[in-house]
């Protein structure tokens, strides 16, 4: 019982000396502070240009592949239509 009581005792220290301000922060949630973490410091690092750029062509990809379809269906029912 007592090393129960001493681990007890060395945890809730622990968890007292923390002086980590985003763990206080984020307690009780399940998706952290979007601030959270280092900035980015090179162009791969999360949050950096590359991934910026990489994010901006899929989404660039995707417009203009629905918008092709798009077309290519207003004009197959302009052609059936006259």
């Amino acid at each position: 019982m007592s090393a129960t009581m001493t681990l007890l005792s060395t945890v809730i220290e622990l968890a007292q000396d923390s002086s980590d301000a985003d763990y206080y922060d984020d307690a009780g949630r399940i998706i952290g502070s979007p601030a959270a973490g280092p900035k980015p410091e090179n162009p791969g690092d999360r949050g950096g240009y590359a991934q910026l750029l990489t994010a901006f062509m899929i989404f660039a990809g995707l417009t203009f592949i629905a918008v092709r379809i798009w077309r290519e269906t207003v004009k197959a029912r302009h052609a059936r239509g006259a």
